[in-house]
Order: C-alpha cells, then structure tokens, then sequence
C-alpha cells in the first residue's frame, strides 16, 4: 500500500519537475529572443516616426536603437526578460516591451509574453491609466524605488510588472507602498550639515548622508516598507530613523502616511519618539518592546503614535535580518520571517483555514459549526473576499515559475490542500476550505436537491474531472493553446476579471448543484481530482487506470522536454 502511494507521488511529482524544467528551457529561449522579431507595428503604435530598427543601443545594454525614414536615431526599444523574470505574479513572470524616444523617456509598454494567468494579464492590458502612468517617465527612473498603481483584481500581476521593470534596468523590486523616497530636505532636518544623500546599493531602506566635503554625517533607516503592514487608524506611516557615526540613534522623523492627516501632524510634533530612543544602537532598537516604551499615545492620535512606535522596531529588525542574510538561518528562523511579513487581513485569512483543518478532524464536521458556520465564512471570506481558490491554472504556473513571496495566503492554502490527503487520509481543502465546494454546500442545505444522474451516466461523469485533468497536463506539456482558468469556474470569484468560460462555469456549476447534489464536486471538478488521486487510502497500493493516464503524461512531458535540449 505504502508503496503505491509512494509511486503515485513520484509519478506526479516527476511530471511537475519535467514542466519546471521546460519552462525554464523555454524562458530561456525567449531571453535571447531578437528584438527584430517584434512586429514593427507594435513599436509604432508608441512611436510612430521609427520605420526600423538599427544595431544595439549604447545608452541601454540588450535595447535596440530604432530609426527613422533618414536612418536617424529617433529612440531606443528594450524588454524585460531576462532581468525582470523574477518578478513572479500571480502565476509565472511578465515580459514587456518597453519603447523609448531618443532622450530615453519611456513613449509606451506592450505585453510580449506572459507565464501569468490570461484574465490577470489581460484586465492590466485594459487598464489604460496604469500603462499611463509609466509614460513620459525616464528610463532610469524606473530603478527607483516607488509604488504603483494596482490595477483591481489583478494586484500581483501588476505589481510582478512594476517591478520586472526596475529590475531590468538595474534596480530593486518596488516594495514600499509610499511613492516618494526620503529627500536631503527630510535628512537635514535630522542632520543640519547635510549636503548629499543617497540610498544604500545594498539596501534600499538605508540612505547614507554626507556633508559639503563628502563627510559622511551618519546614516538613516526608512521604516518602509518593512512596517508597511502595521496600520494606524486608517493606514501604515513612513518614518525615518537617523544613526550618527558611532552608529546610535540621533532622531525620528514621520514623513508620508495613510493615516488621518490630524493624527499624523500630533506625532510629528511630539518629540517624546526621540527622547526614547536615543543614543540606541540598530540592535538595541531592533530589541526594543514597541509596548514598553512608555509611549502610552500621542494625546489624540494614540494608534497612530503606537504603530509609528512598533514600525520602528520592525524597520530595525528587518535590517539586522539582512545584514546577517548571508550567515545560514534555522529553517525556525526563516519561518519566523516569512510570518512577520504577513499582513492584518492575511492573518484573517489563514485563522479561516485553521478553523476548516480543526473542523475537519474533530465532530464539530457534522455539527452546526461545520456544516453551516464554516460553509458561509469559507464563501464570504476566502471566496468573495480574498478570492482565495486553488486552481490548476495557479499549479501550473507555481510549478513551472515559482510561488510569489507575496501569496502568503494561497502558500498556505496549498501546502494544507496538498500536505493533508497524502499524510491524513482526509481531502480537507475540497471538504471544508473551497469556496466553491462551500456555496454548494449551502445550497444543499437551503435546497435540499434530490435528483441524481442516469445510472448508466454516471460511470462516465464521474471520470469527466480526471480526464480534464490529464488534458490540463498534456496542455502544460505540450504546450497547447488553451488557458487553464477556462477550465474551472474559480476566477468567477474575481468577476472584475473573469473570463466568460470561467463564469459560465460559474453560474451552470451553481445551477447544476440545485438539482445534483454537489454536482460540481463530483463531475467537474479537475483540481479536486487531484487532491483527491493524491489521498493515502485502502486503495493507494492497486494501480488504477488514472495511474496509467499519469504515466503517459510523464511519457509525453519527458519526450517534450527531449525534444527541447
């Protein structure tokens, strides 16, 4: 038994490794890719006087000079891959297209390709004010750190391209959510002497500060977008804490927020901040209890003074983690990490989940909690509210690109959908943390439908959702022209960008399970018959025909990715 079970992980696993594998070997075909390939057209949609492109751009390393009718150099044309594809979004990187004119001031962007999911690039590709705002901006703005606009529905993607951008032309991935960086204005006001200021090429939330002469004065450390997630009243508050040269703390200074502007004024002019942490050293203040300062509030802005307060210490632990980054940490360690970077309404998210895992292995599954509490909180929260739906679409791309460090709750929600049923015996994700599985749930509970399929029908059905799976595979593989998210109905949980196979799904699944009980559970659905094929049970040790469907997408994935070296 332990053994099949054994084989069937590995069957699936190989095919997943073979998909990373050609992937990666197509991406780095399309690195390489010539810019000559790039319909003109879609150059002269931005800048209509180039009629050709000429030889490599001196100003920019890998861009193509573009020319006019005269043979003139009239601007310069570039795309992000092979820089920007760690810049993962939703599902996979973006590369873009980006034109320049002559004085390098970005004239357009166009999409070339992307591993991301087809609504989520395609809701960015409509959005014309997003596009806008990169136009007229000079190329090597770009690395600067600064944060764009989210287009809705689709803020991982955009945020993915954001950053493909900077990094293609040397910079950092845009992570703070204030768009204007600390000026020698700001510094001076914490250092008089202050002539320079530049950010630190090893960490973008450190600003060197230097005097008339070069002299350096001592150094700065901007709380964003380390304390990013610790919200006031209304929003997060950017600070700046000034170090002198023995490395101390020499003052505090509040700059842009999103919290109410009279609360934030009240903690701008308090200076009990400076008294409290002066003469503190990084790691001093980085050990600092934000409840223990003293600081009870500024008088009418107490949450905004507390989290400008615990900003503060997160700024200054998050630094001392990257400066010993390099030093191998526990696995302990770099868990504690990634959950000091969850976010308010994250936490929300996976204390649903944990409710659902402790539902599903205790009575409270057939009790009121589980058959009615839990269905309604998992629809209206994971589903309506955080979209949070396991796809083969998100699979496939996570598989052949990576998992996004910013789907912390979708990484969650995974490794509970995968982890269980190979380990516990029991498929909780379909049974207690699906949105959709939930909205049928209650359907049967309000409906009470009692009609069932043609016995001679439902042999077959029930293979329907295995047999779009093997398709799904083979479309990975081969790869086929066909989106995944057509295929499920779980984009119609973010109708703003939702394609119309994924809402008629939507809607035809919903209507089926008035009549079939859980009718898309048991005759759609493909993710499910994933997670279901990977349970441990009493048949794990018997090949089936699904094991057999499996070893042929191995045998096809290893002879496309044969044919790729």
């Amino acid at each position: 038994m332990f053994l099949g079970h054994a084989v069937r992980l590995t069957l699936v696993a190989a095919v997943g490794w073979l998909v990373h594998a050609a992937h990666a070997q197509r991406q780095a075909e399309l690195a390489t890719r010539d810019l000559a390939t790039v319909p003109l057209a879609m150059i002269q949609r931005h800048l209509p006087e180039a009629t050709s492109l000429g030889g490599g751009a001196r100003q920019v390393a890998g861009g193509r000079e573009l020319l006019d009718a005269g043979g003139a150099a009239v601007g310069v044309v570039l795309h992000t891959s092979p820089q920007g594809d760690a810049a993962i979004g939703f599902s996979g990187p973006t590369d873009l297209l980006v034109i320049c004119d002559a004085e390098l001031t970005i004239r357009g962007l166009s999409v070339l390709s992307s591993g991301d999911t087809r609504d989520h690039v395609r809701a960015i590709k409509n959005d014309g004010r997003f596009w806008e705002s990169f136009v007229g901006m000079p190329l090597e703005q770009l690395a600067e750190p600064q944060r764009r606009r989210s287009v809705a529905g689709s803020t991982l993607t955009s945020r993915a391209i954001a950053a493909a951008l900077a990094l293609r032309v040397g910079g950092t991935a845009p992570a703070s959510r204030f768009d204007a960086a600390p000026t020698l204005a700001d510094l001076v006001r914490l250092f008089p002497e202050a002539a320079e200021v530049e950010a630190d090429p090893g960490d973008a939330s450190v600003i060197r500060v230097r005097g008339n002469d070069g002299i350096p004065l001592g150094w700065a450390l901007r709380t964003s977008p380390a304390a990013d997630g610790v919200i006031g009243y209304q929003g997060p508050t950017d600070a700046i804490v000034g170090f002198d040269t023995e490395n101390r703390v020499a003052g505090v200074l509040v700059l842009a927020s999103f919290d109410n502007d009279p609360y934030v004024g009240y903690v701008r002019d308090d200076r009990r901040f400076d008294e409290i942490y002066a003469g503190m050293t990084i790691e001093q203040l980085a050990g600092v209890d934000p409840e223990a300062t003293g600081i009870e509030g500024v008088s009418g802005a107490t949450m905004t003074s507390q989290a400008v307060a615990e900003g503060i210490v997160r700024a200054a632990h998050a630094h001392n983690e990257r400066r010993v980054q390099a030093v191998p940490t526990s696995l302990a360690d770099a868990l504690g990490s990634w959950l000091r970077r969850i976010e308010g309404p994250q936490w929300g998210a996976i204390v649903v989940m944990l409710l659902g895992v402790l539902t599903a292995f205790t009575r409270a599954r057939g009790m009121w909690l589980g058959r009615l509490a839990m269905p309604v909180v998992v629809f209206a929260y994971l589903g309506l509210g955080a979209g949070a739906l396991l796809s083969l679409g998100q699979f496939a791309g996570w598989v052949a690109s990576g998992v996004p460090p910013a789907a912390s709750v979708l990484t969650v929600l995974t490794a509970i959908a995968v982890a269980l049923p190979v380990t516990t015996k029991r498929n909780v994700y379909c049974s207690h943390l699906c949105a959709h599985g939930a909205a049928q749930q209650l359907i049967k509970l309000a409906v009470k439908p009692r009609r069932s399929l043609p016995a001679r029908l439902r042999p077959w059905l029930a293979r329907l959702p295995f047999a779009l799976l093997a398709f799904a595979m083979l479309a990975v593989v081969l790869p086929l022209p066909v989106s995944l998210i057509d295929l499920e109905p779980f984009d119609g949980y973010l109708p703003q960008i939702a394609g119309v196979a994924a809402l008629a799904i939507f809607v035809a699944s919903l209507v089926a399970s008035l009549f079939v009980p859980m009718a898309y559970c048991r005759y759609g659905c493909p993710t499910g018959a994933l997670l279901d094929h990977l349970r441990f049970n009493r048949g794990s040790g018997r090949v089936s025909w699904r094991d057999g469907v499996l070893l042929g997408c191995l045998v096809v994935a290893a002879l496309r990715y044969g044919s790729l070296l």
